[in-house]
C-alpha cells in the first residue's frame, strides 16, 4: 500500500516537472521575438550586423531611436502614436460602456428573443472582420467617416460578440440576492445596474478594456483600408508605411533594421505598461466566474 502511494506520487510529480518544462519552453518562444526586438533597438552598427549576433546589447545606446525621429517621414512619429491614442481611448471606453450594458441586459433581464439575440452574436464571433471589409467601406464611404479619426474610434467597438460574452459571464457570477433585495427597496433596472451592476461588474469590464486596447492600438488591415492621409494613420500603420523607405534609405547614418526594432518598441511600449498596471484587475477578472459557462 505505501509502496503504491509513492508511485502516485512520483508519478504526479514527474507530470508537473513534464507540464513546468513544457510551458516554460512555451514561455520562451513567445517572449524571445520581442526581447530581440527590445534588444537590436539598443544596438548599435556594428552589432546590428555582426556576423555572429548577440541577444544582449554589449554597448546600449539610443542611436536607432534619434535616427528615427530624424528621419523625413518618421518624424510624425510623435503624430501617429498620439493619433492612435485618441482612436482607442475613445474606443474603448465606447466598448466597455456598451458591452456592459448589453450583458447586463442578456444576463439580468427577461424579453422575447433575449437567447437568439445572445447566441447572435456568439455567432458573429466565428466570422472574421476582413470578410466584409468592403462592406465597411462602403458604409464608411456613405457616412463620411473615412480618413477621419473618429471614424475608426466608432468602427472598432463594433466588434462586441466577446466583450458582450464576457460580460454577460460577469453578471452571472454575481448573487442574484443582490439584486432582489435592490428590488425589495424600490430599485429600477437603471438603478440596480448602476449602483450593483457597475462596481461589482468592474473585473470584467477591466478585462473587455484590456482587450479592446490591445485590439485597436494594433488593428492594421482595417485602418490601412479606411485612412489615405498620412497624418492620420495610427501608429500600427504608419511603422508599416514607412518600411520601404528605411530599406531605400541605406547609409552610413542610418540603418534601418534599427530603426524599424525602435518603431516597434516605441509602439508597443504603451501596450506593455498598460497591461502591467491593471494586471491585477485582468487576473481578478479571469477568476471571478468570467470564463464559467
Amino acid at each position: 500500500m505505501i509502496s503504491l502511494q509513492r508511485r502516485i506520487r512520483h508519478f504526479f510529480r514527474a507530470r508537473d516537472l513534464v507540464i513546468f518544462i513544457g510551458l516554460a519552453v512555451m514561455t520562451l518562444v513567445c517572449i524571445l521575438p520581442i526581447i530581440w526586438a527590445v534588444s537590436t533597438s539598443f544596438k548599435g552598427k556594428d552589432e546590428l550586423y555582426k556576423a555572429v549576433p548577440t541577444l544582449l546589447p554589449r554597448h546600449p545606446n539610443l542611436e536607432s531611436f534619434r535616427n528615427v525621429l530624424a528621419t523625413t517621414g518618421m518624424q510624425r512619429m510623435p503624430l501617429n502614436l498620439l493619433n492612435s491614442l485618441k482612436i482607442t481611448v475613445f474606443a474603448v471606453a465606447l466598448q466597455v460602456t456598451l458591452a456592459s450594458m448589453a450583458g447586463y441586459a442578456a444576463a439580468r433581464l427577461n424579453f422575447r428573443g433575449r437567447d437568439v439575440i445572445f447566441y447572435t452574436f456568439i455567432f458573429l464571433m466565428f466570422i472574421p472582420r476582413a470578410g466584409g471589409l468592403m462592406a465597411s467601406y462602403e458604409l464608411m464611404n456613405f457616412l463620411h467617416l473615412r480618413n477621419k479619426l473618429i471614424g475608426l474610434a466608432l468602427a472598432y467597438p463594433s466588434a462586441m460578440s466577446v466583450a458582450i460574452f464576457i460580460m454577460r459571464q460577469t453578471y452571472l457570477s454575481i448573487p442574484m440576492e443582490l439584486e432582489e433585495a435592490a428590488i425589495i427597496d424600490g430599485a429600477n433596472t437603471w438603478q440596480r445596474f448602476r449602483h450593483i451592476g457597475i462596481p461589482m461588474g468592474m473585473a470584467g469590464m477591466t478585462v473587455v478594456g484590456l482587450f479592446a486596447f490591445i485590439y485597436c492600438w494594433g488593428e492594421f488591415l482595417f485602418a490601412l483600408t479606411m485612412i489615405d492621409e498620412e497624418r492620420l494613420l495610427p501608429a500600427a500603420v504608419a511603422v508599416t508605411m514607412m518600411a520601404p523607405a528605411w530599406t531605400a534609405s541605406i547609409s552610413g547614418a542610418f540603418h534601418p533594421y534599427g530603426a524599424q526594432t525602435a518603431c516597434q518598441v516605441l509602439t508597443m511600449a504603451p501596450v506593455v505598461v498598460i497591461f502591467i498596471l491593471m494586471q491585477r484587475w485582468f487576473v481578478r477578472g479571469l477568476t471571478e466566474g468570467i470564463l464559467k459557462l
